[in-house]
């Protein structure tokens, strides 16, 4: 389960150039552009906006959470670039940059479920809501979510990593171990993914219910609610496309290795579906920015106008006659 390790093995080629190859160049634009974007954003958010909503202070979280992990990448790059896959640093940061793996997604996903879940009391019920929509209420969530994914992530500290390698599971694994790594899935897989995954998906349904159901009274009315379904549409792809896939990659890959604990038996296109699914999840600091332009009218009211000014700053090109 650490970074979907994966055994050399004769049927599966060079597994190491494979994952060279995938992992290098997604960690570098996930590095480049999450690092712009998210600054950007939290500049934004911090800066920008007059007044806190409950939507910007959970954006303002998400971004802080993206932020703190795109800074982890260049780690992982210089490991995967090395040829030899040897971890030269000491033991300790690679089990926290496997736990800033696991913290930023299970973050990601609380937020992006709050946000979900403030957008349907906005839409659903906006007058009943009111009280939960609090900013208060709302750093208050977000601090229990800081803590809660913080402490419940701490098992992922524990995980053997290979002799002088980072990312990689021991060759053979303990029948005691294998049993913990199994349970950590387990319960990762319901509180981290299920549970949030079928939140999140129902309160954009019911939003999305209630925007097709009431009555427009004008025509631009009813292209202001086309536009914010087909943005509800944008906000479920980027969800659904990353965190899903990965997890049910991540559970068959692990249920390979039960009871016998060898990484030998996970076959080839699993360990590559595990290494390709995962480099998809990691994507989210990239696609967040674009998830908040998508949902929040006041960020891209805020986006444009800065870019505006920007633009105006530059001196207008010299016509020749």
């Amino acid at each position: 389960m650490n970074d979907n390790s994966i055994l050399e093995n004769r049927s599966c080629g060079d597994i190491g150039n494979f994952k060279t190859n995938i992992y290098v160049p997604t960690y570098i634009i996930v590095f480049i552009f999450g690092f712009i974007e998210n600054v950007f954003c939290i500049f934004v958010f911090l800066r920008l906006y007059k007044k806190k909503t409950a939507f910007s202070v959970v954006m303002a979280n998400l971004a802080i959470s993206d932020l703190l992990f795109v800074c982890t990448l260049p780690w992982r790059v210089y490991y995967y670039y090395d040829s030899y896959h040897y971890w030269h640093f000491p033991n300790y940061l690679c089990v926290f940059l496997t736990y800033a793996l696991y913290f930023n997604m299970y973050c990601s996903i609380y937020f992006l479920t709050l946000m979900s879940i403030l957008r349907y009391f906005a839409v659903v019920h906006p007058i009943k809501g009111l009280k939960y929509r609090s900013v208060k209420n709302v750093q208050i969530i977000c601090i229990a979510i800081w803590l809660f994914v913080g402490l419940t992530a701490i098992p992922f500290l524990a995980i053997r990593n290979k002799k002088n390698q980072c990312f990689e599971l021991s060759g053979w694994i303990g029948s005691m171990e294998i049993k913990i790594i199994f349970a950590m899935d387990l319960v990762s897989l319901v509180l981290g993914f299920i549970i949030p995954f079928f939140i999140f998906t129902g309160c954009y349904i019911l939003i999305v219910r209630t925007l097709l159901t009431s009555k427009a009274n004008h025509l631009r009315q009813t292209t202001s609610r086309r536009k914010a379904i087909a943005r509800i549409i944008g906000v479920m792809v980027i969800f659904i496309t990353g965190f899903p896939i990965y997890h049910i990659v991540r559970t068959i890959y692990i249920a390979k290795l039960f009871p016998a604990g060898n990484i030998s038996n996970v076959s080839c296109p699993v360990g590559k579906a595990a290494v390709a699914t995962l480099c998809r999840a990691m994507m989210n600091p990239c696609l967040d920015p674009i998830l908040y332009y998508f949902a929040a009218e006041t960020f891209r009211d805020k986006v444009r106008s800065t870019i505006k000014n920007v633009f105006k700053g530059f001196p207008a090109p010299i016509q020749q006659t």
